[in-house]
């Protein structure tokens, strides 16, 4: 098996751009022709560059073929922004040369054979002709451009050599060349609203799987960075399981024992709540329990900074410093704006696997909902983010803010969220006599038993702690509750009977 994967991967020329070898599982296929096609600045010429520096830095060869009207002094000039521009690899191993005197003197037939000869003199892996449109206008009467590409293909492939054509056609697949090259990258640019995103898919990969349907990328000064649909790259399920004899806890008295001692380990959990009604606090004091007993803890949040949070955690009497500096504890801000799910979502798990993260709260989910292309693809998104934790041995919090802070309904803004979660926690403030308390409930606790009782939630300088349920009212849910006829308060009990009749009445 080894031994043909190696077979497999001497096969391939990788594009060296991030992600995009993932998306062709595994690179180019070494000899083949492919088209990049996608309109004005969508990035063909952007992506092609890097692809040469990035095989430069190997000690690979390339010859860059143009027949646009722009110089390679005012290419250069653009691309001595990105960061895998080399200076000294121009004419050493990427060789740019001018094909448009070529193709308008001689045709067709003349430039591909100058292009053969060229890619051959300079020992090229890969050839990029960023002109395609150019040549076909300017083939003479009697040439066929199925039968130059052809022949391009086939002499290129001997020589090991890749070929791109880049071009402007974005109507996947009815073109002439579209029938002879091996494969279309679709590069697309687009406006929702405000917010411009820029996509790629793989229409077409002869001889090859990839990962079909469309993916983002973006560019800055690193460069082309793609961002695989994260549920079509963890695809498969989690062979770990969530085993109720082992617990992990909030270290919040009152909540461990309404959980039957804590979170089932490797489980994921939905804490839900109206603004301020404690969802980061007590997030935090889940990260803090685990981090004081060896397990390290992340957190990833958009609407507060890691400095806040230090502060707000220390007036409740909860200190993170001591356990950020012993490496046990991250805390990671992002601003909630301009946001691509996969690339938050290919952040998270690169931070996980470098400090090792055993525990995790992802502080709101609107980011993900909001800034989703595909709204419906949301649920689809968390799933496999939440498989994929649990294959890495990570037990996971999300914390989701309602929509309204009072009344009879509860509106979710993802669909089905709480269905894909094992753990449900509620969280609301409801009104009595003239004063606001705050309510937790768990709602419910998959392969585990829990207490069904609506308790408060109190936030103290000595930090959170659940204390007594209500028996005396009820509609509590509705956050505007009514007295009953006789009136009980429940205290927390730890062990058996959580879920039992009431206790210690009044």
């Amino acid at each position: 098996m080894d031994e043909q994967r190696e077979e497999e991967a001497a096969a391939r020329l990788k594009s060296g751009v991030s992600q995009l070898d993932e998306i062709l599982c595994g690179g180019w296929l070494l000899g083949g022709l492919y088209l990049i096609a996608g309109p004005p600045g969508s990035g063909k010429t952007t992506l092609a560059n890097e692809m040469c520096f990035r095989l430069a830095e190997g000690g690979g060869a390339s010859l860059y073929v143009t027949l646009l009207a722009e110089t390679h002094e005012r290419m250069l000039l653009h691309l001595r922004s990105f960061r895998f521009f080399r200076k000294d690899a121009v004419g050493t191993h990427v060789h740019y040369i001018s094909g448009l005197s070529a193709l308008r003197e001689g045709g067709g037939k003349s430039f591909v054979d100058t292009l053969i000869r060229t890619a051959r003199e300079r020992g090229a892996r890969a050839l990029i002709l960023d002109g395609l449109a150019v040549f076909k206008e300017r083939l003479r009467p009697g040439e066929d451009l199925r039968e130059l590409l052809q022949t391009l293909n086939v002499r290129l492939a001997a020589q090991d050599c890749t070929t791109l054509l880049l071009g402007t056609e974005t109507n996947k697949g009815v073109s002439e060349e579209a029938a002879v090259v091996d494969g279309i990258v679709a590069l697309s640019a687009d406006l929702i609203g405000l917010k411009a995103t820029r996509g790629i898919e793989v229409t077409k990969f002869r001889g090859s799987n990839n990962i079909p349907g469309r993916h983002t990328f973006t560019i800055d000064e690193q460069g082309v960075r793609v961002y695989p649909r994260f549920e079509a790259v963890m695809r498969e399920t989690s062979r770990k399981v969530a085993d109720p004899r082992h617990r992990s806890r909030w270290g919040i008295e009152g909540l461990d024992a309404m959980c039957s001692g804590g979170l089932v380990t490797l489980s994921s959990t939905l804490v839900m709540g109206s603004p301020g009604s404690g969802k980061t606090t007590i997030g935090l004091s889940f990260l803090a329990e685990g981090a004081r007993h060896g397990e390290p803890g992340l957190y990833f949040g958009f609407a507060e900074s890691g400095a806040q949070l230090t502060v707000k955690c220390r007036n409740m009497g909860l200190e993170l410093e001591p356990l950020q500096r012993q490496g046990m504890l991250r805390l990671e801000a992002r601003a909630p704006v301009e946001t691509l799910p996969d690339a938050m979502a290919q952040e998270l798990m690169q931070l996980i696997q470098q400090h090792g993260v055993k525990r995790l709260v992802l502080d709101g989910l609107e980011p993900f909902a909001k800034e989703a292309i595909d709204p419906e693809r949301t649920t689809r998104f968390l799933a496999a983010l939440i498989n994929a934790l649990r294959e890495r041995d990570v037990t996971m919090l999300i914390t989701q803010q309602t929509n309204d802070m009072f009344g009879p309904e509860l509106h979710s803004p993802i669909r089905g969220i709480e269905a894909i979660c094992d753990n449900l926690v509620f969280l609301r403030f409801f009104e009595l006599h003239g004063k606001l308390h705050r309510l937790i409930t768990v709602l419910k606790m998959r392969d585990s038993p829990n207490d069904p009782f609506l308790r408060e939630l109190h936030l103290t300088d000595q930090g959170p702690r659940v204390g007594e349920s209500y028996a005396a009212l009820e509609a509590i849910l509705t956050g505007q509750p009514q007295a009953r006829a006789q009136a009980s308060r429940n205290p927390v009990s730890p062990g058996p009977g959580l879920g039992g009749p009431d206790r210690g009445e009044e």
